[in-house]
C-alpha cells in the first residue's frame, strides 16, 4: 500500500539522491530514444465503446504506452460528454464515482501490481515497487489517447492489463501479453548522451520558506 513520504516535523527532507531516483521512476529517461515493442491489444469492447493499448515504447528503465478509448457516439448526458474526465486520475476537485471512471491496472508475473488508483498526494521517495503514472494525452467527446508510464521493466513471463469501466458496460477484465517483446526492446533503446541530474543541475529544489520560531506554523506540514 502506498503511503505519503512527505517529511513530518521530526523527519529529514529527502536527499537530492532520493529526489533523483524518484524522478527516474516517475518518467521516461530524457536522454534515450525508445524502441518499439510492436504490441497492440484490445482490452475490452461493447457495441458502443472500445478500449485498447497501442504505441508501446520501451526505455532502459520502463515502458510507455497509449491507452486508446473510442466511443461510437458521444454521451452528452454523461458529464457533458467530456470523455477525458473519466480516464486516469488527474482531476483535482472533481469527485467522479468509481463506477463511472475507467480504472486501469497492471500486474507482473512476480505478483507486483499497480493501478490508476494509486495515491500520489505525496511522492514515495523510497518506493521501488511497480508504478504506473498518467502522462500526456487528450481527446474529445468520442475519443481519448492517454499515455501512461510503467516502471520498472517486467520480469520474464506475462504482463496482465486489468480494466474496469462499468459505466460503459465493461466489467473487470484481464488481458495478458508476453513480456518478451518489451524486454527485448529495452535492449534496443538508444542512449543519446550521458544522463544529467534533474534536481542538482536543472531543477534544484527551492529552499523551504521561512517559518516562525514558535507556534503552530513553526512545524512543517506532514
Amino acid at each position: 500500500m502506498h503511503t505519503s513520504s512527505r517529511p513530518g516535523p521530526d523527519e529529514e527532507p529527502p536527499t537530492p539522491e532520493q529526489l533523483e531516483r524518484w524522478h527516474q521512476r516517475m518518467s521516461a529517461p530524457e536522454n534515450e530514444l525508445p524502441a518499439g515493442a510492436g504490441i497492440t491489444a484490445l482490452l475490452a469492447r461493447t457495441d458502443d465503446a472500445a478500449v485498447g493499448i497501442t504505441l508501446v515504447e520501451v526505455f532502459s528503465t520502463g515502458f510507455r504506452f497509449t491507452l486508446a478509448v473510442r466511443l461510437r457516439r458521444s454521451r452528452p448526458d454523461f458529464y457533458g460528454g467530456h470523455l477525458p474526465m473519466l480516464v486516469g486520475n488527474r482531476h483535482p476537485g472533481i469527485e467522479i464515482p468509481l463506477g463511472d471512471r475507467l480504472l486501469l491496472g497492471i500486474e507482473y508475473a512476480d505478483g507486483a501490481r499497480a493501478s490508476t488508483l494509486q495515491d500520489w498526494r505525496g511522492p514515495a521517495f523510497d518506493d521501488d515497487g511497480l508504478q504506473i503514472h498518467q502522462q500526456g494525452g487528450g481527446g474529445s467527446d468520442r475519443t481519448v489517447d492517454q499515455d501512461f508510464w510503467v516502471s520498472p521493466l517486467p520480469p520474464e513471463g506475462p504482463v496482465t492489463f486489468v480494466l474496469s469501466w462499468p459505466a460503459f458496460g465493461m466489467p473487470e477484465s484481464r488481458t495478458v501479453v508476453d513480456s518478451a517483446p518489451i524486454r527485448e526492446a529495452a535492449g534496443r533503446a538508444q542512449e543519446l548522451w550521458p544522463p544529467q541530474s534533474y534536481w542538482e543541475e536543472t531543477h534544484e529544489p527551492p529552499p523551504p520558506p521561512p517559518r516562525p520560531e514558535t507556534g503552530w506554523f513553526s512545524y512543517p506540514e506532514g
